[in-house]
């Protein structure tokens, strides 16, 4: 049964240049890549319409944008973050996407967590939090589409959007099973981290979190890494790629870590630049979701691996 919650009061704060007459920078606007972190930070954004609690953390909470204009039910993005599972990058930087997303007719439902450097952060808690802040969507009466709903995440945020996204086809001995999870249309990875042993393999940088997230390396935490990352994982719905051909924080060769994706390779884009809304990536990403959210529901590649 569903419940209506109430979403919690006083939010709404304007963040920068939102509110009444907010234009989205679109991809026709054509903006030279690479862009910064700093450049996608300084965007406009419009503030989030509703806020909803999942735990008494703080960071448990998601930040929802619906459909401007809506006709119908509106589709629904569930717009994952990254920032290496760091406390220090939050949901914030996110908005302007979250926000051109809402402009095109998608409600936006994009969920903060706990991350590596505040209480509960790292495995198992960072997880658990996302598959909580999902499965909220359906306790949560706003006349969204539910039948409609796709997964986005970016850098850390695509890792989890992917793990999500495989949770349908986890074995009852999986450390995260949970019965009937929300499974989405599909799942479109940004610059996604994809196969975590590789990735922490890299060395400097991010990839040292990896270690940090799970509590170990693949030889000391072995069990945990094939319960995190999706190149282990079974993938029961289609799964798209969009990945900067210059990304040098998580590079080309983590999209072909999954044979069975779709991959979109933006050339001349670097990390920030598949979340800006006004580089040649954004249309892309349009496209997929208009596609995943107009086709009949379907399962994800027989290549996939078994589940686990």
């Amino acid at each position: 049964m569903r419940r209506r919650l109430s979403p919690t009061s006083g939010f709404g704060a304007v963040v920068a240049m939102a509110g009444v007459g907010f234009a989205p920078m679109l991809a026709s606007a054509q903006v030279p890549m690479p862009v910064s972190f700093e450049s996608v930070q300084a965007l406009p954004r419009r503030a989030p319409d509703r806020e909803y609690p999942y735990g008494d953390s703080p960071s448990q909470r998601v930040r929802v944008w619906l459909a401007g204009s809506p006709t119908a039910p509106a589709p629904v993005v569930v717009l994952l973050h990254g920032g290496c599972w760091l406390s220090q990058y939050g949901v914030d930087h996110i908005e302007p996407l979250a926000s051109a997303l809402a402009s095109e007719g998608f409600a936006v439902w994009a969920p903060e967590y706990r991350r590596i450097g505040e209480p509960g952060g790292g495995w198992p808690g960072t997880l658990e939090d996302v598959a909580s802040a999902i499965d909220l969507l359906r306790s949560e009466d706003t006349g969204l589409d539910l039948e409609r709903v796709v997964f986005v995440g970016h850098s850390a945020g695509g890792h989890l959007a992917l793990w999500a996204a495989a949770r349908g086809a986890f074995d009852p001995t999986h450390p995260q099973y949970r019965a009937a999870p929300l499974v989405p249309r599909g799942v479109i990875g940004l610059a996604s981290i994809t196969d975590l042993a590789a990735y922490a393999a890299l060395g400097s940088g991010c990839p040292t979190m990896v270690a940090q997230l799970l509590g170990g390396t693949p030889d000391t935490q072995a069990a945990r890494y094939l319960a995190a990352s999706p190149a282990a994982l079974p993938h029961p719905v289609p799964v798209v790629l969009i990945q900067g051909a210059r990304d040098a924080i998580v590079p080309p060769s983590q999209a072909r870590a999954l044979p069975w994706a779709r991959v979109r390779l933006v050339e001349g884009a670097e990390h920030f630049d598949v979340i800006h809304p006004g580089t040649v990536a954004f249309p892309m990403l349009l496209e997929e979701l208009r596609s995943l959210t107009s086709a009949r529901p379907s399962g994800g590649s027989p290549s996939a691996p078994p589940p686990r």
